[in-house]
Protein backbone atom coordinates (compact mmCIF):
# COMPACT_ATOMS: atom_id res chain seq x y z
CA UNK A 1 0.00 0.00 0.00
CA UNK A 2 2.77 2.02 0.84
CA UNK A 3 4.49 1.80 -2.84
CA UNK A 4 1.33 2.53 -4.15
CA UNK A 5 0.98 6.10 -2.07
CA UNK A 6 4.11 7.07 -3.56
CA UNK A 7 3.52 6.03 -6.80
CA UNK A 8 0.30 8.68 -6.53
CA UNK A 9 2.15 11.34 -4.53
CA UNK A 10 4.77 11.91 -7.29
CA UNK A 11 2.62 11.48 -10.08
CA UNK A 12 0.43 14.11 -8.12
CA UNK A 13 3.14 16.32 -8.12
CA UNK A 14 4.09 15.72 -11.69
CA UNK A 15 0.56 16.46 -12.77
CA UNK A 16 0.44 20.13 -11.39
CA UNK A 17 4.72 20.21 -12.23
CA UNK A 18 3.81 20.35 -16.36
CA UNK A 19 5.42 16.69 -16.32
CA UNK A 20 3.32 15.51 -19.14
CA UNK A 21 3.86 13.41 -21.59
CA UNK A 22 4.26 15.49 -24.63
CA UNK A 23 2.06 14.98 -27.67
CA UNK A 24 4.46 14.45 -30.94
CA UNK A 25 6.70 16.86 -31.81
CA UNK A 26 5.43 19.40 -34.66
CA UNK A 27 6.78 19.31 -37.86
CA UNK A 28 10.16 21.30 -38.88
CA UNK A 29 11.08 21.88 -42.49
CA UNK A 30 14.00 21.94 -43.58
CA UNK A 31 15.46 23.89 -46.37
CA UNK A 32 16.83 22.12 -49.24
CA UNK A 33 20.45 22.13 -50.15
CA UNK A 34 21.24 24.20 -52.93
CA UNK A 35 24.82 23.40 -53.54
CA UNK A 36 26.50 20.19 -54.61
CA UNK A 37 28.86 18.44 -51.66
CA UNK A 38 32.19 18.64 -51.39
CA UNK A 39 34.69 17.84 -49.69
CA UNK A 40 36.81 20.88 -49.72
CA UNK A 41 36.99 22.49 -45.98
CA UNK A 42 34.61 25.55 -46.66
CA UNK A 43 30.94 25.07 -45.44
CA UNK A 44 28.96 26.89 -48.44
CA UNK A 45 25.72 28.48 -47.17
CA UNK A 46 23.91 25.63 -49.12
CA UNK A 47 25.96 22.96 -48.94
CA UNK A 48 23.91 21.13 -45.99
CA UNK A 49 20.18 20.94 -44.89
CA UNK A 50 20.70 21.07 -41.25
CA UNK A 51 23.33 22.70 -38.79
CA UNK A 52 23.11 22.54 -34.48
CA UNK A 53 25.72 25.21 -32.65
CA UNK A 54 27.03 23.16 -29.66
CA UNK A 55 28.65 25.25 -26.93
CA UNK A 56 30.59 24.33 -23.88
CA UNK A 57 31.17 26.89 -21.10
CA UNK A 58 34.25 26.93 -19.42
CA UNK A 59 35.13 24.55 -16.56
CA UNK A 60 37.68 23.14 -14.22
CA UNK A 61 40.19 21.80 -16.92
CA UNK A 62 38.27 23.11 -20.10
CA UNK A 63 38.56 26.29 -21.63
CA UNK A 64 35.28 26.45 -23.03
CA UNK A 65 34.30 26.39 -26.47
CA UNK A 66 31.87 25.95 -29.91
CA UNK A 67 31.27 23.29 -32.71
CA UNK A 68 29.04 24.03 -35.39
CA UNK A 69 27.77 20.69 -36.44
CA UNK A 70 26.29 20.52 -40.26
CA UNK A 71 25.06 17.52 -42.16
CA UNK A 72 22.55 16.20 -45.13
CA UNK A 73 22.11 12.84 -46.54
CA UNK A 74 20.56 10.79 -48.70
CA UNK A 75 19.50 7.30 -48.70
CA UNK A 76 22.87 6.04 -48.81
CA UNK A 77 25.31 8.30 -47.38
CA UNK A 78 26.57 11.14 -44.63
CA UNK A 79 28.09 14.27 -45.62
CA UNK A 80 29.18 15.98 -42.66
CA UNK A 81 30.90 18.95 -41.61
CA UNK A 82 32.10 20.16 -37.71
CA UNK A 83 33.64 24.15 -37.20
CA UNK A 84 35.43 24.08 -34.17
CA UNK A 85 36.59 27.00 -31.78
CA UNK A 86 40.21 25.13 -31.56
CA UNK A 87 43.30 24.85 -34.02
CA UNK A 88 43.76 21.28 -32.26
CA UNK A 89 41.48 18.44 -33.19
CA UNK A 90 37.71 18.04 -33.39
CA UNK A 91 35.68 14.86 -32.49
CA UNK A 92 32.33 13.55 -32.65
CA UNK A 93 30.93 10.29 -31.63
CA UNK A 94 27.70 8.50 -32.27
CA UNK A 95 25.39 6.43 -30.26
CA UNK A 96 27.61 5.75 -27.60
CA UNK A 97 25.65 3.56 -25.04
CA UNK A 98 26.64 4.89 -21.82
CA UNK A 99 29.29 7.78 -20.91
CA UNK A 100 31.84 7.24 -24.19
CA UNK A 101 31.74 3.57 -24.25
CA UNK A 102 30.85 1.77 -27.70
CA UNK A 103 30.50 5.07 -29.61
CA UNK A 104 31.20 5.15 -33.01
CA UNK A 105 34.29 8.08 -33.32
CA UNK A 106 35.64 10.36 -35.55
CA UNK A 107 38.36 12.44 -34.77
CA UNK A 108 40.04 15.12 -37.04
CA UNK A 109 42.09 17.99 -37.20
CA UNK A 110 44.67 19.98 -39.78
CA UNK A 111 48.31 19.57 -38.81
CA UNK A 112 50.88 20.91 -40.76
CA UNK A 113 48.12 22.25 -43.44
CA UNK A 114 47.27 17.88 -44.10
CA UNK A 115 44.06 17.39 -43.00
CA UNK A 116 44.02 14.17 -40.63
CA UNK A 117 40.27 11.86 -40.21
CA UNK A 118 40.46 8.80 -38.39
CA UNK A 119 37.73 6.42 -38.00
CA UNK A 120 37.69 5.11 -34.26
CA UNK A 121 35.61 3.38 -31.69
CA UNK A 122 35.62 3.28 -27.60
CA UNK A 123 36.11 0.79 -26.16
CA UNK A 124 35.57 1.71 -22.02
CA UNK A 125 33.56 4.36 -20.56
CA UNK A 126 36.36 6.95 -20.25
CA UNK A 127 38.08 5.69 -23.74
CA UNK A 128 40.38 4.72 -24.83
CA UNK A 129 39.15 5.28 -28.51
CA UNK A 130 41.06 3.21 -31.02
CA UNK A 131 41.17 3.28 -34.98
CA UNK A 132 38.84 0.80 -36.41
CA UNK A 133 41.58 -0.73 -38.28
CA UNK A 134 43.24 -1.99 -35.32
CA UNK A 135 40.39 -4.09 -34.00
CA UNK A 136 39.61 -5.67 -36.97
CA UNK A 137 37.05 -3.39 -38.65
CA UNK A 138 38.10 -1.10 -41.87
CA UNK A 139 38.47 2.91 -42.48
CA UNK A 140 34.75 4.08 -43.49
CA UNK A 141 36.07 7.33 -44.35
CA UNK A 142 35.22 7.95 -47.92
CA UNK A 143 36.39 11.70 -48.26
CA UNK A 144 37.16 14.54 -46.24
CA UNK A 145 39.06 17.63 -46.22
CA UNK A 146 39.59 20.49 -43.87
CA UNK A 147 41.27 24.26 -43.54
CA UNK A 148 41.81 26.25 -40.41
CA UNK A 149 41.75 30.34 -40.14
CA UNK A 150 41.41 32.72 -36.95
CA UNK A 151 41.22 29.54 -34.23
CA UNK A 152 39.04 27.67 -36.04
CA UNK A 153 38.82 24.39 -37.68
CA UNK A 154 36.67 23.21 -40.21
CA UNK A 155 36.49 19.29 -41.47
CA UNK A 156 34.24 18.39 -43.54
CA UNK A 157 33.93 14.75 -44.62
CA UNK A 158 31.54 11.57 -46.22
CA UNK A 159 30.64 8.05 -45.23
CA UNK A 160 28.04 5.41 -45.73
CA UNK A 161 24.89 5.53 -43.35
CA UNK A 162 25.49 1.61 -43.07
CA UNK A 163 29.33 0.63 -43.92
CA UNK A 164 29.21 -2.77 -42.62
CA UNK A 165 31.87 -2.36 -40.71
CA UNK A 166 30.78 -3.92 -37.05
CA UNK A 167 32.74 -1.11 -35.50
CA UNK A 168 30.18 1.43 -37.05
CA UNK A 169 26.87 2.55 -36.42
CA UNK A 170 24.32 1.73 -38.78
CA UNK A 171 22.31 4.70 -39.94
CA UNK A 172 19.39 5.06 -41.10
CA UNK A 173 16.98 7.82 -43.19
CA UNK A 174 14.94 9.75 -40.61
CA UNK A 175 16.81 8.26 -37.59
CA UNK A 176 17.72 10.29 -34.42
CA UNK A 177 21.31 9.70 -33.59
CA UNK A 178 22.86 10.58 -30.02
CA UNK A 179 26.34 12.11 -30.07
CA UNK A 180 28.65 13.15 -28.25
CA UNK A 181 31.36 15.93 -28.95
CA UNK A 182 34.69 17.38 -27.94
CA UNK A 183 37.66 19.87 -28.82
CA UNK A 184 41.13 19.79 -27.80
CA UNK A 185 43.88 22.53 -28.05
CA UNK A 186 46.58 20.19 -29.76
CA UNK A 187 46.25 18.17 -32.86
CA UNK A 188 47.69 15.20 -31.39
CA UNK A 189 44.83 12.67 -31.37
CA UNK A 190 46.26 11.12 -27.79
CA UNK A 191 46.18 14.17 -26.35
CA UNK A 192 43.00 14.40 -23.97
CA UNK A 193 40.09 16.87 -24.71
CA UNK A 194 40.27 20.15 -22.87
CA UNK A 195 38.92 22.62 -24.79
CA UNK A 196 34.94 21.79 -24.60
CA UNK A 197 32.69 18.43 -24.72
CA UNK A 198 28.79 17.86 -24.61
CA UNK A 199 26.06 15.92 -26.17
CA UNK A 200 23.86 16.81 -28.54
CA UNK A 201 21.12 14.74 -31.02
CA UNK A 202 20.96 15.06 -34.58
CA UNK A 203 18.28 14.00 -36.95
CA UNK A 204 18.72 12.68 -40.11
CA UNK A 205 16.35 13.53 -42.92
CA UNK A 206 13.81 11.36 -43.75
CA UNK A 207 13.83 10.42 -47.54
CA UNK A 208 15.12 11.27 -50.93
CA UNK A 209 14.14 14.86 -50.82
CA UNK A 210 16.29 15.62 -47.79
CA UNK A 211 13.33 17.37 -46.20
CA UNK A 212 12.90 15.71 -42.77
CA UNK A 213 10.36 16.08 -40.56
CA UNK A 214 12.79 16.56 -37.32
CA UNK A 215 12.72 18.42 -34.09
CA UNK A 216 15.75 20.44 -32.80
CA UNK A 217 17.58 20.90 -36.25
CA UNK A 218 18.01 23.40 -38.21
CA UNK A 219 19.64 26.44 -39.19
CA UNK A 220 22.06 27.64 -36.37
CA UNK A 221 19.25 31.62 -35.61
CA UNK A 222 20.67 34.55 -35.28
CA UNK A 223 20.00 35.78 -31.76
CA UNK A 224 16.34 35.14 -30.62
CA UNK A 225 14.46 37.06 -27.69
CA UNK A 226 13.22 34.40 -25.84
CA UNK A 227 9.10 34.55 -24.69
CA UNK A 228 8.08 34.24 -20.63
CA UNK A 229 7.68 30.70 -21.21
CA UNK A 230 10.68 29.91 -22.72
CA UNK A 231 12.25 31.98 -19.57
CA UNK A 232 10.39 29.97 -17.14
CA UNK A 233 11.35 26.80 -18.97
CA UNK A 234 15.21 27.58 -18.58
CA UNK A 235 14.84 28.24 -15.23
CA UNK A 236 13.18 25.24 -14.17
CA UNK A 237 15.44 23.21 -16.28
CA UNK A 238 18.19 24.55 -14.96
CA UNK A 239 16.53 24.17 -10.92
CA UNK A 240 15.78 20.24 -12.09
CA UNK A 241 19.55 19.64 -13.00
CA UNK A 242 20.38 21.35 -10.01
CA UNK A 243 17.86 18.40 -8.07
CA UNK A 244 19.72 16.17 -10.07
CA UNK A 245 22.81 16.86 -8.88
CA UNK A 246 21.79 17.71 -5.52
CA UNK A 247 19.70 14.33 -5.25
CA UNK A 248 22.95 11.66 -6.61
CA UNK A 249 25.39 14.00 -4.41
CA UNK A 250 23.05 12.92 -1.20
CA UNK A 251 23.13 9.27 -2.58
CA UNK A 252 26.52 9.36 -2.36
CA UNK A 253 26.77 9.91 0.77
CA UNK A 254 24.83 7.71 1.80
CA UNK A 255 25.27 4.54 -0.10
CA UNK A 256 29.15 5.26 -0.95
CA UNK A 257 28.06 3.80 -4.81
CA UNK A 258 30.25 5.73 -7.00
CA UNK A 259 28.06 5.60 -9.90
CA UNK A 260 26.01 8.77 -8.02
CA UNK A 261 29.32 11.02 -7.87
CA UNK A 262 30.26 10.48 -11.07
CA UNK A 263 26.18 10.94 -12.62
CA UNK A 264 26.21 14.26 -9.88
CA UNK A 265 29.67 15.78 -11.80
CA UNK A 266 27.74 15.35 -15.15
CA UNK A 267 24.91 16.98 -13.76
CA UNK A 268 26.97 19.87 -12.69
CA UNK A 269 28.08 20.15 -16.22
CA UNK A 270 24.49 19.96 -17.13
CA UNK A 271 23.75 22.95 -15.47
CA UNK A 272 27.05 24.97 -16.39
CA UNK A 273 25.36 23.87 -20.38
CA UNK A 274 22.02 25.69 -19.12
CA UNK A 275 23.47 28.41 -17.07
CA UNK A 276 25.74 29.13 -20.53
CA UNK A 277 21.96 29.91 -22.23
CA UNK A 278 20.99 31.74 -19.88
CA UNK A 279 23.48 33.87 -19.42
CA UNK A 280 23.34 34.54 -23.16
CA UNK A 281 20.03 35.70 -22.85
CA UNK A 282 20.06 37.31 -19.53
CA UNK A 283 17.91 35.43 -17.51
CA UNK A 284 18.59 35.09 -13.79
CA UNK A 285 19.48 32.01 -11.65
CA UNK A 286 18.58 31.88 -7.63
CA UNK A 287 21.41 33.61 -6.19
CA UNK A 288 21.67 30.52 -3.17
CA UNK A 289 22.86 27.27 -4.62
CA UNK A 290 22.04 25.24 -1.28
CA UNK A 291 22.51 21.40 -1.51
CA UNK A 292 18.70 20.30 -1.57
CA UNK A 293 17.12 23.66 -1.45
CA UNK A 294 14.79 24.28 -4.30
CA UNK A 295 12.69 27.61 -5.17
CA UNK A 296 9.98 25.21 -7.01
CA UNK A 297 8.30 23.74 -4.47
CA UNK A 298 7.08 20.40 -6.60
CA UNK A 299 10.88 19.73 -7.08
CA UNK A 300 11.80 20.35 -3.42
CA UNK A 301 8.77 17.77 -2.69
CA UNK A 302 9.81 15.08 -5.42
CA UNK A 303 13.50 15.55 -4.65
CA UNK A 304 12.42 14.86 -0.71
CA UNK A 305 10.66 12.02 -1.19
CA UNK A 306 13.48 10.49 -4.29
CA UNK A 307 15.94 11.15 -1.30
CA UNK A 308 14.13 9.28 1.35
CA UNK A 309 13.57 6.09 -0.98
CA UNK A 310 16.62 6.23 -1.62
CA UNK A 311 18.31 6.25 1.75
CA UNK A 312 16.89 2.83 2.31
CA UNK A 313 19.14 0.73 0.03
CA UNK A 314 21.84 0.63 -2.39
CA UNK A 315 18.86 -0.94 -4.75
CA UNK A 316 16.62 1.76 -3.64
CA UNK A 317 18.46 4.14 -4.22
CA UNK A 318 19.03 3.36 -7.70
CA UNK A 319 15.76 2.89 -8.31
CA UNK A 320 15.01 6.45 -7.10
CA UNK A 321 17.67 7.77 -9.71
CA UNK A 322 16.75 5.61 -12.55
CA UNK A 323 12.93 7.39 -11.85
CA UNK A 324 13.96 10.94 -11.52
CA UNK A 325 15.70 10.45 -14.81
CA UNK A 326 12.31 9.25 -16.79
CA UNK A 327 10.80 12.80 -15.16
CA UNK A 328 13.62 14.73 -16.62
CA UNK A 329 13.77 12.84 -19.92
CA UNK A 330 9.64 13.89 -20.15
CA UNK A 331 10.40 17.45 -19.07
CA UNK A 332 13.11 17.93 -21.12
CA UNK A 333 10.85 16.81 -24.33
CA UNK A 334 7.84 18.98 -22.97
CA UNK A 335 10.39 22.14 -22.87
CA UNK A 336 12.22 21.23 -25.92
CA UNK A 337 9.24 20.89 -28.45
CA UNK A 338 7.74 24.61 -26.62
CA UNK A 339 10.57 26.73 -27.95
CA UNK A 340 11.81 27.69 -31.57
CA UNK A 341 15.19 29.04 -30.54
CA UNK A 342 17.70 26.72 -32.13
CA UNK A 343 20.57 27.50 -29.49
CA UNK A 344 17.86 26.50 -26.35
CA UNK A 345 16.84 23.79 -28.19
CA UNK A 346 20.31 22.27 -28.91
CA UNK A 347 21.03 22.72 -25.92
CA UNK A 348 18.12 20.93 -24.41
CA UNK A 349 18.87 17.80 -27.06
CA UNK A 350 21.68 17.58 -25.54
CA UNK A 351 20.86 17.35 -21.68
CA UNK A 352 18.16 15.17 -23.51
CA UNK A 353 20.84 12.65 -24.53
CA UNK A 354 22.34 12.67 -21.59
CA UNK A 355 19.57 11.73 -19.28
CA UNK A 356 19.04 9.29 -21.93
CA UNK A 357 22.10 7.56 -20.80
CA UNK A 358 21.80 8.07 -17.42
CA UNK A 359 18.60 6.38 -17.48
CA UNK A 360 20.36 3.12 -19.08
CA UNK A 361 23.56 3.31 -16.13
CA UNK A 362 20.66 3.25 -13.60
CA UNK A 363 18.66 0.34 -15.23
CA UNK A 364 21.62 -1.57 -16.44
CA UNK A 365 23.40 -1.37 -12.49
CA UNK A 366 20.52 -2.75 -11.38
CA UNK A 367 20.45 -5.40 -13.80
CA UNK A 368 23.73 -6.43 -12.94
CA UNK A 369 22.44 -7.16 -9.43
CA UNK A 370 19.67 -9.34 -11.15
CA UNK A 371 16.71 -6.46 -10.35
CA UNK A 372 14.17 -5.37 -12.84
CA UNK A 373 13.33 -2.05 -13.27
CA UNK A 374 10.10 -0.87 -14.39
CA UNK A 375 8.93 2.12 -15.97
CA UNK A 376 7.05 4.37 -13.42
CA UNK A 377 6.14 7.34 -16.14
CA UNK A 378 7.91 6.76 -19.86
CA UNK A 379 5.86 4.88 -21.88
CA UNK A 380 7.07 1.26 -22.16
CA UNK A 381 8.00 1.33 -25.53
CA UNK A 382 9.95 4.29 -25.21
CA UNK A 383 11.27 3.26 -22.33
CA UNK A 384 12.98 0.08 -23.84
CA UNK A 385 13.99 1.96 -27.09
CA UNK A 386 16.20 3.84 -24.29
CA UNK A 387 17.41 1.20 -22.06
CA UNK A 388 18.15 -1.38 -25.64
CA UNK A 389 20.10 0.51 -26.94
CA UNK A 390 23.15 -1.88 -27.89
Amino acid sequence: MKSILVALLLGFMLLFSGCIQPQDSPVAVEKRATEVWKADGSVGDGEYTHSMLLQSSARQGYSGGEMVVSWRNDQEYLYLAMNGSTDGWLAIGFEPLEWMKDADMILASVQNGKTVALDEYCTGNYGPHVEDTMLGGTDDIMEFAGSQKAGRTVIELKRKLDTGDKFDKQFSPGQAISVIWALADSPDPSFKHNVAYGEAIMTLSGGQTALAEAAGTGSVASAATLSERESNGLLFIWEEEKMARDLYTALYEKQSDPIFSDLAKSEQSHMDQARAIMDEYGLLIPEKDEQGVFENQTLQKIYNELLARGNASNEDALKAAATFEEISIIDLKKELYATQVEDVKAMYQGLLAGSQKHLRSYVRDLEDRNVKYDPQYLDRDEFEGIVKVK
